[in-house]
């Protein structure tokens, strides 16, 4: 082997040895890049699932102002500009807007109780069915007390912005509760 022919094949190794490495530099970039998009991913989706679950956790308070009869729950968890949707005429928005609400409800049933089933999410948007029972105890909607008792579904979709409840969506079965109720016999 002569000098020149040791010298090439140092060469020729040291090259082979550089292009191995690019390749091992390339996949250990590449590798980097994939640990930290998983690491990033799974960052993200803590924080969603934080978010949804507080959304969940938050909306539940909603539930308890009314069966709490404790309209101060109600300024912890509405926005300001929170909207009711249908609100009766006249209704401002905001929590202020609520709590004639709460106030005559909880007047007319006492022992009004909200019971949540079930809780379904989807983004920003928290669905709620529960059940609502009390025993009239005043006259509601015109129609005069005789002490019966009423349970009626409730379905509600609560809208959430910066953590705050900013629109609900609600019906309630009140048909049947007015049958409960009496309303409706001879």
């Amino acid at each position: 082997m002569t000098m020149k022919t040791a010298a090439q094949l140092v060469e020729e190794h040291a090259l082979a040895l550089r292009e191995s490495l690019k390749g091992s530099t390339c996949l250990l970039t590449l590798l980097c890049l994939i640990l930290y998009s998983c690491a990033h991913t799974e960052g993200v989706d803590t924080n969603r699932k934080e978010d949804m679950s507080n959304y969940k956790k938050d909306v539940t308070l909603w539930y308890e102002a009314f069966s709490k009869n404790d309209p101060a729950i109600l300024d912890r968890i509405l926005h300001e500009t929170w909207v009711d949707i249908p609100s009766p005429p006249g209704t401002p928005t905001g929590p202020e807007g609520v709590k004639p609400l709460l106030a005559r409800l909880t007047a007319t049933f006492p022992d009004l109780n909200l019971t949540i089933k079930d809780v379904l999410q989807d983004g920003n948007k928290v669905i709620v069915r529960a059940e609502m029972a009390g025993t009239q105890k005043e006259a509601f909607m015109g129609f005069p007390a005789k002490n019966m008792k009423m349970t009626i579904q409730v379905v509600d979709i609560h809208e959430f912005k910066d953590g705050k409840i900013v629109r609900t969506w609600h019906t309630e079965d009140w048909m049947s509760g007015l049958r409960q109720l009496g309303v409706f016999e001879k």
